[in-house]
């Protein structure tokens, strides 16, 4: 653990990789460095390269510091890596304005790492890392007592941790944005039960040709881009999402939104206590075109399959059922967090042929 003002000159000697990653960064921004080089997440393939502006890093961070209210002086906890945009972030809003940061090398349970007492007033972490505090049964008003924010990101929270998320009477929010909007334009709080995202001042959205949301923000210079994520628009500043296009499972010429059928079968595995991830995916078929197949995470018998199905078939249309159950005993998993489809697929396939 180390607490760290950035505009402090006097860098101490790092201690690991993570913090002269960190003051690296610092001394890159502090010099007027004008451009830097992030990559997507990799979720849907490969993660792509990203030059995001000093200029679009500096409003994100304003945009933050609106919403939430942030002051000088203030303590933000960094426990993400920083080669992604939700770690560097952090970084660059504390380095605008003039915060203090709280430096946690990148686990599981960043919390572990906090030695001595603190009060953190902006956190972020990815939904791997707030699953895990949560069953540490972490007392997260010892940390959090008057946090103005903690922002979760990267990935829907499950449905149990979701539930034991609202059992907090903290400011929790999901967050909403991606690398080419420098971190987030939207949020929902978690303890509400709106699924409905809520932009950020001066966030503009539309729908392209293809259902897809698109964004304006002081973030992105005021210049419209693309999203992959198929929306629908509540109002002008509101917005859910239904799935990726780059998801979309054409099955018998029906087209299915794999999103849907793991959030019904998140909401089982909550109501049964069943610990379990899962993802939904088309497999080629020459009957159907693609097949929609489960994938089911867990290194113990599945025992509720039946159940499930049949759970499925009572909340979903027939044709968003899943034709087949494959067990996996462990998916692959983005740095972060989120769940490595195409890879994870990739391996069941391969151990399939050997």
């Amino acid at each position: 653990m180390l607490v760290f003002n950035p505009h402090n000159a006097n860098y101490p000697e790092p201690v690991n990789s993570f913090q002269k990653e960190v003051f690296d960064f610092c001394r890159q921004w502090e010099l007027g460095k004008n451009e830097f080089l992030f990559h997507t997440s990799g979720s849907t393939g490969k993660p792509k390269p990203i030059y995001l502006s000093r200029t679009s890093m500096i409003e994100s961070a304003n945009m933050t510091k609106h919403w939430l209210n942030l002051q000088e002086g203030d303590h933000v906890l960094l426990c993400l890596p920083i080669e992604y945009i939700a770690g560097a972030m952090m970084l660059v809003r504390a380095l605008v304005l003039k915060l203090n940061i709280v430096i946690i090398e990148p686990s599981q349970n960043p919390l572990e790492g906090i030695t001595n007492p603190i009060n953190i007033h902006l956190a972020s972490f990815v939904t791997t890392q707030w699953s895990t505090i949560l069953q540490s049964n972490a007392n997260l008003f010892a940390f959090f007592s008057d946090v103005k924010g903690i922002l979760i990101g990267g990935s829907e929270l499950t449905s149990s941790v979701e539930l034991l998320t609202k059992e907090i009477q903290l400011p929790i929010f999901q967050t909403y944005g991606m690398t080419e909007t420098s971190s987030h334009i939207a949020f929902k709080l978690i303890s509400s039960e709106d699924t409905i995202y809520q932009c950020l001042q001066d966030v503009q959205i539309k729908m392209n040709d293809q259902g897809c949301l698109c964004i304006n923000s002081p973030s992105t210079l005021n210049q419209w881009i693309e999203t992959n994520d198929v929306a629908e628009i509540i109002n002008v500043n509101q917005f859910s999402i239904l799935g990726r296009k780059d998801f979309v499972i054409n099955s018998g010429g029906r087209k299915i939104h794999p999103e849907l059928i793991e959030k019904c079968c998140q909401s089982f595995f909550a109501h049964h206590s069943i610990v379990c991830k899962t993802f939904a995916y088309g497999l080629h078929d020459d009957f159907y075109g693609q097949k929609l197949v489960l994938f089911i995470e867990t290194k113990d018998e599945f025992h509720n399959q039946l159940q499930l199905l049949d759970n499925l078939k009572l909340n979903l249309h027939s044709w968003e059922v899943p034709k087949e159950v494959i067990i996996l005993p462990q998916f692959i998993y983005t740095k972060s967090g989120k769940i490595d489809r195409p890879n994870t697929l990739t391996l069941y396939l391969n151990n399939l042929k050997s």
